[in-house]
């Protein structure tokens, strides 16, 4: 994928393509003339990547242009890997650099005993998990069980997910069961009560997935254009890149179809941007809207939404 995508945001929230082959999206801002106005921003690793020492994929939200062409604070939104293996350097970065608040961690219990995150001082960890004790459905979960009774390893667990469509099934149900609402309600509840100078910081286990519908949610609330979701969605590619290339000719020497080499790559790190649509269209299909699913479903006021806005944008 490129490694910096320039996005044009003016008012009408149309996707277009520049001479270049650049993927823009415009938003109108309101200006004091009235008139229209546009900015351009880059979404990449450069503008987004933070650096918090034995963390992957960390990153945060701020700079992107949300509702009323205001933007996201700068270093107060922050996202990543799992802290299983943050460093205490690392530790003191997000204690004294981004004055850390609170650390939502969306893994299972099993998952959070396996790889306990590091503690950081200052910080309030809160176990929010979207799915309680199983990721996959029964069916995958029985292959998963039957591989490991022949001997079977890490790898032979992706080959069961890869064919069952095991991450398929968890964006097709991350956003709908009462477990997830729970997990993103109690995200917004905390957030709407963070105190002003403060930060927090999200993560699942590689960052990219139940994380990564928490930054959606988000940004859907803060009043993110569509495009410049996706690309936030999408930057965990960016970030996992050489991973992914590594995984890619892992998958060539597997006897795995198109779509279930996608599904491998996914389990292991990619993200790719059908599974986002997914996820979004089983709300509207639900729900009606990203909108409404945040109001009826998440329980988010009108009131709740100018607070989250007033208090993340400048």
């Amino acid at each position: 994928m490129a490694a910096a995508l320039l996005v044009s945001m003016t008012a009408c929230g149309e996707s277009t393509e520049t001479g270049s082959g650049t993927t823009t999206a415009e938003i109108k801002t309101k200006q004091e003339t009235q008139e229209a106005t546009t900015v351009t921003q880059e979404i990449s690793l450069k503008t987004q990547g933070i650096e918090i020492d034995g963390v992957e994929n960390a990153r945060q939200l701020g700079g992107y242009i949300c509702a009323d062409g205001r933007k996201i604070k700068d270093g107060v939104l922050l996202r990543s890997a799992a802290l299983s293996t943050l460093t205490e350097e690392g530790a003191k970065t997000l204690s004294e650099k981004y004055n850390l608040k609170y650390i939502f961690d969306f893994r299972m219990d099993s998952e959070r005993e396996a790889q306990p995150d590091r503690e950081v001082p200052g910080a309030e960890n809160l176990s929010l998990p979207v799915f309680a004790s199983a990721l996959y459905d029964e069916e995958t979960m029985a292959a998963i069980r039957d591989a490991m009774k022949e001997g079977g390893d890490r790898e032979d667990t992706y080959l069961v997910l890869a064919r069952h469509k095991g991450l398929t099934g968890i964006y097709q149900k991350m956003l709908l069961t009462g477990e997830g609402q729970k997990a993103y309600t109690q995200f917004f509840d905390t957030l709407l009560k963070l105190e002003d100078g403060g930060s927090v910081l999200w993560h699942c286990t590689q960052g990219k997935d139940r994380a990564g519908m928490a930054a959606v949610l988000l940004l859907y609330a803060l009043g993110a254009d569509e495009e410049t979701i996706k690309q936030d969605y999408l930057l965990t590619n960016e970030s996992y890149k050489e991973l992914i290339a590594e995984t890619e000719k892992k998958a060539e020497t597997l006897d795995l179809d198109e779509a279930e080499k996608k599904e491998y790559l996914g389990v292991i790190a990619a993200v790719y941007e059908e599974f986002l649509n997914m996820a979004v269209d089983s709300v509207e299909e639900k729900y009606g809207s990203m909108q409404d699913y945040l109001k009826n479903q998440l329980g988010l006021s009108d009131t709740d939404l100018k607070t989250l806005r007033d208090k993340f944008l400048e």
